[in-house]
């Protein structure tokens, strides 16, 4: 795993979901949720996977971590295509607020020519065999500049070596990209 702190962190559809649903608990505000604190029609989708808690630990250590490290988060054209497609308000519209904050990191910091030349590299369909889907949103995050792609998929992850050997994206779980920033915390 590599040392580096990421700068700019691209949120995968599934990771944004599981923290706009569970936010409370993400930023620090909440207790853990539980599936049995909802009616079975509005029960998030992260709590409904056997590892979903888990999952929302080690965000809320990212997040804690954050309040210092202060990440670009980015949302992009093509997440929010996803997340409208869902058609819940809610999330369409935190996901605007979000798109807005990534807006203004990027004109702040803008990606370098290299970001655009790896992008077409990304977008080659023969490229890991990665979904189109996958594949849009990965594109998206190289253009940006993207040091890290935060997934809660299972499968997307397992493609993440093919990827780092030809463009400089780490593609990782919570867990994985927790267990990279842990070390920064020694000696404070």
């Amino acid at each position: 795993m590599s040392d580096i702190t990421p700068r700019r962190i691209y949120l995968d559809t599934g990771a944004f979901q599981a923290i706009q649903e569970c936010g409370g608990f993400v930023f620090g505000e909440d207790d853990m949720p539980e599936a049995e604190d909802f009616n079975s029609r509005s029960c998030p989708q992260i709590l409904r996977r056997p590892d979903g808690q888990e999952i929302l630990e080690y965000l809320r250590y990212i997040f804690m971590f954050d309040q210092r490290a202060m990440f670009d988060w980015i949302v992009s054209p093509a997440s929010l295509a996803e997340i409208d497609a869902a058609r819940c308000e809610a999330r369409s519209r935190y996901a605007r607020d979000v798109m807005d904050h990534s807006s203004i990191c990027v004109a702040d910091n803008p990606p370098s020519l290299t970001a655009a030349e790896m992008a077409k590299l990304m977008a080659d369909p023969r490229f890991a065999g990665i979904s189109t889907a996958d594949r849009k949103l990965l594109v998206e995050a190289v253009a940006l500049e993207c040091d890290v792609f935060l997934t809660i998929e299972k499968k997307l992850p397992k493609s993440a070596g093919a990827v780092l050997k030809r463009i400089p994206l780490l593609i990782l779980t919570p867990s994985e990209l927790w267990a990279m920033l842990e070390p920064h915390l020694k000696g404070l």
